[in-house]
């Protein structure tokens, strides 16, 4: 009763260690986290492990090695049960089990035995110790002891372990757990006519009649090369009855064998689009930051592909395959789904890595809730939205977004003032075309320049062959000047220049700033 009572303590402590759940925690991100950089390195690890050792298994059949490769390949299987047991460790949480087992006898008022207690915890590690991964490992481990060499052949199950290293393989091989009621059925059936066309061979032509089948493992094995198309040769029919059972047997093979193979492409095609949004999860874990773009249409081509000459990294996300594709195909990392899954979304990790997400699909209902999914997750994400309704605006700005743009109306009233006003529309075009590739880029005046002071003139934007358009000042509600006096106009920490020109002299006058050299 003391030995239970320690467990029992022991168990509330190792519930409540934050320190334990850390590295419970970070040991099974390596082992079993797909998406994390660890488990990468560590499955790369152990596939070149796996595939040493079976080349030592191979080479140790006619030659000799020296003693360090001995010593390499004990070590490999050092780390095989290292891992095993890690994994063993985090395949259920022990002393959890004990805590909920003595919480609910307590609850129910019943008496807990020692057995009982320890059932379910033990019942775990045991489903976990007989699963066919375990048992592949275990096959792998054991035939290294000295006292079990004569089973060296099992060390072949190495290279099963590869499986567990690649996810791409994983997806694969799902196919056929996935098609396991087909899959049975077409084994009943194919079992069947190899079963019916040897006992009919064996009767026929098992007497004497055919010299080449002596027993019915002979007819076994003709049966298995024939409905499978093989065909060697070295067993043919000599019977009428054999004859008629071959063609029978012939057709009924090549049936099963197309049957399964159209289940078998049907399923790995829907398993590789898996696959490719697997990876590009993979390749979208790598960024440290980037900016989502929702819906690839007309204005979504425009912006990413602008965002990507500025050397932004983009995310897009559309329902339409057809628009996926054109994005992959021009270098963005492209998601086919819904951009207001919010399970997506937590894949994607955005309250972490976003600068900020656009919305900018057709439908002012599906940009309402992208924003409300964006913001469930965390309110802070900066969003901008596209709305084609003009009483759209305000449901779209209540729901969180930060701008909300109209193309069409924005389009409209550029049309109708160059219609009223052509003569200023020309200079502003003239303006531009002094620029190979104009852009209207935000500088912010930061502490570390230390402008506090200076008049705009002393900046230098004319000599670096930009255009001032105004200054919007922070510390007054970012009100906008435009076109300030550049000899009075005194800049303060936070303002903001809204300068045109070209990239590379924005880029130049921003590194100016930066080094205070005025």
């Amino acid at each position: 009763m003391r030995f239970k009572e320690r467990l029992l303590t022991f168990s509330y402590l190792l519930a409540s260690s934050k320190k334990y759940k850390k590295i419970k925690k970070d040991l099974n991100r390596i082992l079993n986290d797909a998406g994390s950089i660890e488990k990468k390195y560590f499955d790369y690890f152990m596939i070149f492990l796996v595939l040493s050792t079976i080349m030592i298994l191979i080479l140790e059949i006619k030659n000799k090695l020296p003693t360090w490769v001995y010593l390499y390949e004990t070590f490999a299987v050092f780390v095989f049960i290292l891992e095993w047991l890690s994994r063993l460790w985090v395949s259920s949480d022990a002393h959890i089990d004990i805590i909920e087992m003595q919480e609910s006898a307590e609850y129910d008022k019943k008496e807990l035995t020692f057995w009982k207690l320890l059932k379910p915890a033990i019942s775990k590690k045991l489903t976990f110790v007989f699963s066919p991964m375990s048992i592949i490992d275990l096959l792998a481990i054991l035939p290294s002891f000295r006292a079990l060499r004569f089973l060296r052949f099992l060390l072949l199950f190495r290279l099963f372990k590869v499986f567990r290293y690649t996810e791409n393989i994983n997806y694969l091989l799902r196919v056929f757990i996935e098609k396991r009621f087909e899959f049975y059925s077409l084994i009943i059936l194919f079992a069947f006519m190899v079963f019916f066309a040897s006992t009919v061979i064996y009767i026929f032509e098992g007497t004497g009649a055919n010299p080449n089948i002596n027993n019915f493992y002979d007819a076994i094995y003709w049966a298995v090369v024939t409905i499978t198309t093989v065909g060697f040769g070295d067993i043919s029919p000599v019977t009428a009855e054999g004859r008629f059972v071959t063609i029978f047997l012939i057709i009924g093979g090549i049936t099963s064998i197309s049957f399964m193979t159209s289940i078998i492409t049907t399923s790995m095609t829907e398993k590789l689009e898996l696959i490719k949004t697997n990876q590009i999860f993979q390749e979208i874990n790598k960024l440290k930051s980037f900016i989502v773009v929702c819906g690839f249409g007309k204005m979504g081509k425009v912006l990413s592909l602008e965002l990507q000459y500025s050397g932004e990294k983009v995310v897009v996300i559309d329902p339409d395959m057809k628009e996926v594709i054109e994005a992959q195909k021009k270098g963005f990392l492209a998601l086919h789904a819904d951009a207001s899954d919010i399970d997506l979304l937590n894949e994607l990790k955005l309250e972490k890595r976003v600068k900020y997400l656009v919305a900018l699909t057709n439908d002012d209902a599906v940009n309402l809730s992208i924003i409300l999914s964006v913001k469930t997750i965390n309110r802070d994400i900066v969003v901008y939205s596209r709305a084609v309704e003009k009483n759209a605006r305000n449901k779209l700005l209540i729901a969180g977004a930060k701008e909300v743009v109209f193309p069409y109306e924005s389009a409209a009233i550029a049309a109708y003032e160059h219609l009223g006003q052509p003569v200023a529309f020309s200079a502003i075009n003239e303006i531009l075309h002094e620029y190979i590739e104009p852009v209207i880029e935000e500088i912010e005046i930061t502490k570390e320049m230390r402008l506090e002071g200076y008049i705009l003139k002393k900046l230098g934007i004319k000599k670096h062959r930009l255009k001032l358009l105004g200054v919007v000042r922070q510390s007054e509600k970012n009100r906008f000047y435009f076109h300030p006096k550049k000899d009075e106009f005194l800049v303060k920490e936070g303002d903001i220049l809204l300068v045109i020109g070209g990239y590379e002299d924005i880029a130049s006058f921003r590194l100016h700033l930066h080094e205070g050299k005025r």
